[in-house]
């Protein structure tokens, strides 16, 4: 709060306001005693002769009464005291008036108020003296002659002094003291009511020697600020005039310039096209803020910071604002205002916007801009008969160009696909690249025949091969279609159903279109509605293991079981793996299906006979998933199970990706003790670098070679081959889908180890195959002992991306 508003809230008209301490910041006390001082010095001397009339007066009334002669030694010492005040305080003003106010320390001017307040007090007592000396001894008549000097020595004694409230007190206690006593020494009845009436004197110039002040020290506080402020405007105005490169302008009523604008400082000639008599609006180019302008002018309405591009000089900008301006009798004159350049920081703004809607490596729109352009054109109507369609891209084979030829190759095979891509659609609304290899583009065309003919020409284009730095490089695209209808599609809803679309192409192989239909959503639809089941499936143990018996084609006797999964769904019943198995996988949900598949195999191994093998299913995710071994381990230990009867069944997409890092998990599995077997063999790419590099422990021939062995000779030989195979490497083999009685004897005859399939059983529940296998009963399954963990002796071999693990003893 500022010196002026403090005192503006104390300033009630209380007299408690007024009787409280007036409170001065500290570095403006010295100056507020110094102007004390100044400004009751000017007045001594007319105090000095007022109070030497007054005597003089005193003197010619009362010289022939009884007290004469001490009148007379009154007038005296009055005079003397008189000389003395005011030659001392002239010599102090006088010493002091070559020191600015500022400059008069605070010691100084308190004791040059202390001072002046003893000389007012002394004169105080001598007029308090007087009635002592005249009123026991003249009449009534003196009496009043007395009393009405003294009321006016009172008066203007304190309101001569009152900016010295010390003074002012001083002087008026012993006057009005002396008076009083004189009064009640008169003997007059009449006195006493005159004594009142002095006692109200006092208070009164009391009470108006404070107001005084008061008034005193505000103006004063008032003029520091004021002075402030000045100080303060004038340098935010100092500053303004150093950094800016502003200009006035002016108009009469028609709008036409009256006056040259000057700068406002520094030498400039852009203010120049603002020449008198040039029409301001058609200063300018035209566009949407010149119309703002040219009606802000047109209905006298203010208008602030317009944008607008000069007409006479190439890409210069200026930004205009501007006020009307009325004169005494309110009528319109024309308008003011400021004027500055702002080409630098428009060519600035332009570049950011650039950089925000376009990609910098191909110069095409990006996706922010596509998708502003895509919410304008839902807007706009299509055409009668026209058809509109967003086309999504992805390039099939990018990585392949990044990883062998490196990313500027990449780059330059971005900008021959964006090149190809505006020859191809030449007439789209918008080609945009979306970041990566995504690209797109929104086309209009007359028909559903053409749009198919630009979908067509667009694929093949992007399909031919590209040259970069003298190789030839194969990189074709994927097209998803998505025909836009009018009025029924939001944005979001267009983008997804555009990528469901090119998604459907990756899956027909690559360097295809497709165009989405309802039949894409409807499926995608129910794929989520599969996702979000499996995750309550999990959490609501809908998901049962079943197990397929696995015999010994010597002996006939059971040897293991194979784990599948099934899924009790609460309204669509009994679902097979077929139904929600690459659901899991697309959406990653497999890893928890597979950590509660072993967790769950093992658990109910404790019933099985301790020769019986369990085997458990492991998707690619979950041989990389961290937390496999762990779960392996914890599982182990938990049910006490020996790890030399958990086999673990992979396929070879496993061994499709990041082989290295494969190969060392499973041979972590193997150092725990597990059996890995490779499941459906001769399905996939059948590498025989597999099983030179990693030595599984059983081959199962897929059940689509056995199926065939009746009547297809090929069928036989592949299955013999498979066979042969595996006893050379030191494998078991073991026979899926085994379903007739001629099957099995031609796996017996040539020698296979185990067989699985419907003639055996079909996958059960295990308390359903109790009539096959000797299940221990849950009540007779005691705790299980604990388990000792020793480390692998081959942790210190694995890659820097494996963590070691620990290997599993009963």
């Amino acid at each position: 709060m500022t010196d002026r508003a403090k005192l503006d809230e104390d300033d009630t008209g209380s007299v408690a306001n007024l009787i409280s301490a007036v409170e001065i910041p500290d570095e403006q006390k010295s100056i507020v005693r110094a102007k004390q001082l100044e400004s009751v010095g000017r007045l001594t001397p007319m105090i000095a002769l007022a109070n030497l009339v007054n005597a003089m007066v005193v003197v010619m009334c009362f010289w022939n009464t009884p007290g004469n002669r001490l009148i007379g030694l009154w007038c005296f010492t009055f005079v003397v005291a008189t000389a003395i005040m005011t030659f001392g305080h002239m010599r102090a003003r006088m010493r002091n008036r070559a020191a600015p106010a500022k400059q008069i320390s605070h010691e100084a001017t308190e004791a040059a108020i202390e001072r002046y307040a003893r000389f007012a007090s002394f004169l105080g007592l001598l007029w308090g003296v007087l009635p002592l000396l005249i009123m026991p001894f003249t009449d009534s008549t003196s009496q009043l002659a007395v009393s009405v000097i003294m009321a006016g020595v009172m008066f203007g004694g304190v309101l001569l002094v009152s900016r010295i409230p010390e003074a002012a007190n001083s002087f008026l206690i012993p006057t009005t003291i002396g008076y009083i006593v004189g009064l009640q020494l008169g003997q007059d009845p009449r006195n006493d009511f005159l004594s009142v009436l002095a006692l109200v004197y006092a208070a009164v110039l009391w009470t108006s020697a404070r107001w005084s002040y008061r008034q005193f020290v505000e103006q004063h506080l008032s003029s520091v600020a004021v002075e402030q402020q000045a100080q303060l405007i004038g340098l935010l105005l100092r500053d303004f005039e150093e950094s800016t490169s502003d200009w006035l302008w002016q108009t009469d009523e028609a709008g036409e310039l009256i006056e040259i604008p000057m700068p406002a400082l520094g030498e400039t000639t852009a203010f120049d096209a603002m020449a008198p008599g040039q029409n301001l609006v058609s200063l300018f180019r035209t566009s949407e803020s010149r119309n703002i302008l040219s009606k802000s002018l047109e209905r006298k309405q203010g208008f602030r910071d317009l944008v607008l591009q000069v007409e006479a000089e190439k890409d210069a900008w200026w930004s205009l604002t501007g006020k009307p301006i009325f004169d005494e009798a309110y009528h319109f004159v024309g308008f003011r205002g400021v004027a500055s350049d702002i080409t630098q920081s428009k060519v600035i703004e332009d570049r950011i916007a650039y950089m925000a809607h376009y990609d910098p490596l191909t110069g095409l729109p990006n996706r922010a801009y596509l998708h502003e352009h895509l919410e304008k054109a839902s807007l706009r109507p299509i055409k009668s008969g026209h058809e509109r369609a967003l086309l999504w891209l992805d390039l099939d084979n990018f990585k392949w160009v990044n990883d062998t030829m490196g990313h500027p190759a990449g780059d330059e095979l971005l900008c021959q696909v964006a090149s190809r891509l505006n020859d191809a659609v030449a007439k789209a609304d918008v080609v945009a690249r979306l970041g990566g290899d995504e690209f797109a583009a929104l086309v209009e065309v007359q028909d559903h025949e053409t749009l198919m003919e630009v979908v067509r020409h667009t694929s093949d284009m992007l399909n031919e091969p590209y040259e970069i730095w003298g190789s030839i490089v194969h990189c074709g695209a994927s097209i998803g279609v998505r025909p836009i209808e009018q009025h029924n599609m939001d944005i979001q809803t267009l983008l997804k159903h555009a990528d469901l679309a090119l998604y459907q192409a990756k899956e027909a192989g690559k360097r295809t279109w497709c165009v989405f239909s309802q039949q894409l959503a409807e499926r995608a639809q129910a794929r989520r509605t599969i996702e979000i089941d499996l995750n309550h499936a999990v959490e609501n143990s809908e998901l049962k293991l079943y197990f397929q018996p696995q015999i010994s084609a010597a002996s006939g006797e059971i040897v293991g079981c194979e784990t599948l999964i099934r899924w009790e769904h609460p309204t669509r019943g009994l679902l097979g793996p077929n139904n929600f198995i690459q659901h899991a996988e697309d959406s990653g949900i497999i890893t928890r299906l597979g950590e509660w598949a072993l967790r769950e195999a093992l658990a109910t191994a404790r019933r099985l006979p301790e020769h019986m093998h369990i085997a458990v299913n492991i998707s690619p995710l979950q041989i990389h998933s961290s937390s496999l071994v762990t779960t392996i381990i914890n599982a182990l230990g938990a049910n006490g199970i020996d790890p030399a009867r958990l086999e673990l069944e992979i396929t070879e997409s496993v061994l499709m990706t990041d082989t290295d890092f494969t190969l060392s998990r499973l041979n972590q599995l193997k150092d725990i003790g597990l059996k890995i077997s490779l499941d459906d063999f001769g399905t996939g790419f059948s590498s025989l670098s597999y099983l030179r590099r990693f030595p599984f422990d059983r081959l199962k021939i897929d059940r689509s070679f056995v199926e065939d062995i009746d009547h297809d000779e090929d069928s036989r030989a592949i299955t013999k081959a498979t066979l042969n195979l595996a006893k050379a490497l030191n494998m078991k083999c073991t026979a899926e889908g085994v379903e007739t009685e001629s099957q099995k004897q031609f796996l017996t005859d040539i020698g296979c180890d185990e067989l699985q399939g419907y003639l055996v059983s079909r996958p059960q529940p295990l308390e359903k195959l109790a009539h096959l296998i000797d299940l221990k009963p849950i009540s007779s399954l005691k705790a299980v002992a604990p388990i000792k963990v020793i480390a692998s002796s081959k942790d210190d071999d694995l890659p820097d991306n494996v963590s070691p693990i620990k290997k599993v003893v009963g």
